[in-house]
């Protein structure tokens, strides 16, 4: 059943791929002009980022500040080795991947041996990490240096640059394999030994679930994929600076946007990152731009009071009624 069950997600998967890669022709057969591709290429980013943190924090319980890191290094890997090794884009972007999913490999080597960084102390060392990194970055001259890093100027990197076009189809495979890959988690033991996990750790160690190796692994998956989508957030951004790459406003809103849409269920983060993004964008248009924040805020806190599962879970609870 789970095969078939796979079989029938890789189909519905390729289908969806397939329609938003038609998207930006129709588009433009319309006359509806960049913004649209513009804000497709954002919604991926963030369907990575929501996704990617929820299929390590959301299924096992250790909820990460430290994602935003992950997605800094992935920014500024790609901008090193553009600006500084002259590096063909389609190298540099997988790279960024790799780079932060090492980090993560090497962090959770240490941290999770260690049983006193469980919980709250965990979520504290993540965020530390990001700060950590972000320091290092900004006094590292051949990184950024405290200059930030110019990346219009790379070689090869004016396709890229000059519409979105490219970015957009780079984040929706990048989207899609993320997806998919938290789908594919979700239904087989990998998420089932995760929610052990989630559930207690102790009585999952007892039972044999191997829960160094899962956490290990899926922490650097997850870091992965936020690298990876660093790398287009970098060229759409152009200039990098550490403020901006390592904000402590990314992992907030992925994690905001994992519990709003559901952190119980695959699909919960997609259908939180893309309303999230909706809303942002929506409220940063003419006069109601200093209502973001504030909307955004209101938001989460009534989805916490009402629905504690999310839009997900609660999905789920309705179609499990009788």
């Amino acid at each position: 059943m789970i095969r078939g069950g796979a079989r029938r997600g890789l189909l519905g998967f390729g289908l969806a791929g397939g329609l938003l890669a038609l998207l930006p022709g129709l588009v433009a057969g319309l006359g509806l002009g960049s913004f649209w591709t513009t804000l497709g290429f954002q919604i991926f980013v963030w369907v990575t980022l929501a996704v990617s943190w929820n299929f390590f924090s959301g299924y096992s319980g250790y909820a990460s500040f430290g994602h935003g890191a992950f997605f800094g290094i992935g920014m500024y890997t790609t901008a090193t080795l553009l600006v500084r090794g002259s590096v063909p884009v389609a190298l540099a972007l997988p790279m960024a991947g790799v780079v932060a999913a090492v980090l993560a490999w090497l962090v959770g080597l240490v941290v999770f041996r260690l049983p006193q960084f469980r919980g709250e102390l965990f979520s504290l060392l993540t965020l530390a990490m990001t700060f950590i990194v972000a320091t290092v970055v900004n006094n590292v001259d051949w990184l950024d240096g405290g200059g930030g890093v110019f990346l219009r100027e790379a070689p090869g990197i004016a396709p890229w640059t000059d519409n979105n076009l490219r970015l957009y189809y780079a984040t929706l495979a990048i989207a899609l394999l993320c997806v998919y890959l938290a789908y594919a988690i979700y239904h087989t033991r990998w998420g089932q030994a995760l929610f052990a996990i989630r559930d207690d750790e102790d009585v999952a160690d007892g039972l044999g679930v191997p829960t160094l190796r899962y956490k290990i692994g899926t922490f650097a998956l997850s870091a992965f994929f936020a690298g990876l989508v660093g790398g287009p957030q970098a060229l759409f951004l152009g200039y990098l600076e550490t403020a901006t790459a390592f904000a402590v406003t990314i992992p907030l809103l992925a994690l905001m946007m994992a519990i709003l849409g559901g952190a119980t269920v695959w699909y919960g983060p997609v259908l939180g990152a893309v309303l999230v993004t909706l809303l942002r964008q929506l409220l940063t248009q003419g006069e109601t731009a200093e209502l973001n924040q504030i909307a955004i805020g209101l938001v989460f806190i009534l989805t916490i009071l009402f629905m504690p599962q999310g839009l997900g879970g609660l999905i789920e609870a309705r179609r499990q009624r009788p």
